[in-house]
């Protein structure tokens, strides 16, 4: 059974650990924008989690949801994966952009150039057991989309959540990106959200065409770009915890915290009046950005596991990311058990 958006809001939120759960490693640098399966959701009754690295989309599994293995990679170069599970059968959706560069091309791929496809696009991939997908569709094309290419180039969309009401399908995905001047980290510029009565689409705009929230100067929690919004159906609408860019005055560089908002529709959200659930630490893995998270509530232990991806930065090295674990509780029951 689904929380309440109240319930959401009461929860006390303690990190796992001060490491990750996830670390990066040289051929998994920048893992992130983790999407998990509880075993009471998968086929195989683990664990499952899937994220993104410089190379594509990993899939990890697990037997506790704590120590984590890799499995295989599901798609070269796919970004931002989701989960959406119906009548059995599960769709990953990703983020696909850009050509294969021509090292990974040549090694793995070895396809024609005139037949690539570069522009960013939303795709689908269908399993019934995790392992074996089917192959890819297109269910949103970034062309199609007005605000899309909002202060780029090239117009881009990013980070595919999918959701049933009724027999209307909702699919809320994030549109153009921020470049921060300060670190030169993109960051997701809007969150908009299409609907369909078909699975596979076509899609349409919701809020009139317009994106459901852009960047802010006012908003303490979003004054830069909007960031990763992650989607939960809740038991009277829905919630979502936002990695939001902001400036930070007092540090003088660009900053980010996760938050709660809270929509009874979907389209129309606000901020929720509990505190920033997360915000970087000084120093550490996580000291950079928090960048991405998801979420599942775990009704056996009544209690929410929310995997983030966070990242940290030495110097002139490049930026590392990985992927750490909150634990959120009612907090009278964590009194009852501890």
């Amino acid at each position: 059974m689904a929380l309440s958006i109240a319930a959401y809001a009461k929860l006390s939120w303690y990190p796992f650990s001060d490491e990750p759960v996830i670390s990066s490693i040289w051929y998994m640098n920048r893992l992130g924008d983790p999407s998990i399966l509880l075993p009471g959701e998968s086929p195989d009754k683990k664990w499952h989690l899937f994220g993104h690295t410089f190379l594509g989309i990993v899939h990890f599994i697990s037997e506790n949801g704590i120590s984590w293995e890799p499995r295989k990679m599901i798609e070269l170069r796919g970004h931002s994966p989701s989960l959406y599970i119906e009548d059995g059968v599960y769709y990953l959706m990703y983020e696909k952009h850009d050509a294969i560069p021509s090292q990974i091309d040549s090694i793995f791929v070895r396809r024609k150039r005139k037949n690539r496809v570069s522009h960013s696009r939303i795709e689908m991939r269908s399993s019934t057991d995790l392992i074996l997908f089917s192959e890819p569709k297109i269910i949103l094309d970034s062309r199609e989309i007005p605000f899309a290419a909002d202060g780029l180039g090239r117009p881009r969309v990013s980070r595919p959540q999918l959701f049933k009401d009724g027999e209307v399908y909702t699919l809320f995905f994030g549109a153009s990106h921020v470049v921060l001047e300060d670190s030169k980290h993109k960051s997701s510029r809007y969150f908009a959200s299409a609907t369909s009565s078909s699975l596979l689409g076509p899609y349409q705009l919701t809020n009139h065409g317009k994106p459901l929230i852009g960047p802010d100067g006012d908003d303490p929690n979003r004054s830069l770009a909007v960031g990763s919004v992650r989607v939960l159906k809740a038991s009277d609408g829905y919630v979502a915890l936002q990695c939001g860019k902001y400036w930070d005055k007092e540090l003088n560089k660009s900053s980010t915290s996760l938050i709660q908002i809270e929509s009874v529709d979907g389209v129309n959200w606000l901020p929720s009046t509990r505190p920033r659930i997360l915000s970087p630490p000084s120093e550490g893995w996580a000291s950079r950005y928090i960048i991405s998270c998801d979420a599942r509530y775990k009704e056996d232990e009544g209690c929410v596991y929310c995997y983030f991806s966070a990242s940290s930065k030495k110097r002139f090295r490049p930026a590392k990311e990985a992927i750490g674990l909150l634990l959120g509780k009612d907090p009278v029951l964590r009194k009852v058990f501890l």
